[in-house]
């Protein structure tokens, strides 16, 4: 299936390459990132916050993390309309 999340602040993901979408703080996201050995400047990282509080953190397969400033819940829902919608096209 090929889809797009809004993510907020006019970026996009593609569904197909979400591993998980996780609440979280800015607090939550730096551990995560320290663990990996990464920080936000890196290119395996994408910031789409634009300097508003960090909300959510979502894991993609080819081990990138995007950082949203949208709740957890909200993307949720929107990943489930959007894979909905691509399955009532077929």
């Amino acid at each position: 299936m090929n889809g797009f999340l809004n993510i907020g602040n006019k970026a996009f993901v593609n569904v197909d390459k979400i591993i998980c979408i996780m609440a979280a703080d800015s607090h939550k996201v730096y551990r995560i990132l320290e663990r990996a050995n990464l920080k936000r400047t890196n290119l395996e990282v994408i910031d789409t916050t634009s300097d508003k509080e960090t909300r959510s953190i979502i894991f993609l397969k080819d081990n990138k993390y995007c950082i949203s400033s949208v709740n957890a819940s909200i993307l949720t829902k929107r990943a489930q309309n959007s894979v909905v919608e691509l399955v009532d096209e077929k």
